[in-house]
């Protein structure tokens, strides 16, 4: 199995965009690519239905802030990313989804940057070497498997939706912010990837407390 990936990820690493996505959506490929993240088919029943459930989580209709302390935390999101997100409009929806799903999932909103950082830079229509997609940069066999097939993950709520869940779940299943991270990547039992987003959290944390303070 892991020679069969050593020769995929070659003619992924040089194909098109749109060879790419032919060949991770491909079903031995996409086995391949899963066996090097992590296998879905060793997961209890339990968390295989509480993930599922979490991924198809109906959509939450986009609003003008009501909450002063919600408004605020758009504003200097916004702010924090700006450098990367220079279009106002998509800055804010991604600040909208973050603060939305940070507070369902429970997750820290500065780790789900910091992870959005590293992965994509913010860039929502970014593909990885092995077809990840989007801000959060999700692998297409979540969708297949355990959400709908037709969900796009070049949406921004679509994949906030789908990381931050996906984050959750390894929070839930490895009890630390460090390893939860290390299997997001698929690094489980590695520091390099952690250490990267908590710089990166880190950074986003100062700066708004700057900002707050001002």
């Amino acid at each position: 199995m892991l020679l069969g990936f050593a020769v995929t990820l070659p003619f992924l690493m040089n194909s098109t965009p749109e060879e790419k996505q032919n060949l991770v959506e491909n079903t031995d490929t996409m086995q391949l690519v899963e066996k090097s993240t992590g296998s879905l088919s060793d997961l209890p029943q339990r968390e295989v239905t509480e993930l599922r459930a979490d991924l198809q989580v109906a959509k939450v209709v986009p609003h003008t802030p009501v909450d002063f302390e919600e408004q605020v935390w758009e504003q200097d999101i916004r702010q924090l990313i700006q450098r990367w997100v220079p279009n106002e409009e998509e800055a804010g929806s991604i600040a909208r989804w973050v603060y939305v799903y940070s507070i369902r999932f429970d997750i820290s909103p500065e780790l789900l940057l910091g992870l959005m950082a590293i992965e994509s830079r913010f860039d929502h229509f970014a593909v990885s070497n092995v077809g990840a997609r989007g801000l959060m940069q999700v692998m297409p066999f979540w969708k297949k498997e355990l959400g709908q097939p037709s969900d796009n993950l070049f949406e921004i709520e679509t994949n906030i939706r789908y990381g931050s869940a996906i984050l959750k779940h390894y929070l839930k299943r490895y009890k630390t912010e460090r390893r939860a991270l290390a299997a997001y990547n698929g690094s489980l039992g590695r520091d390099k990837y952690p250490n990267k987003v908590f710089a990166q959290m880190r950074k986003f944390k100062a700066i708004r407390k700057k900002m707050t303070s001002s």
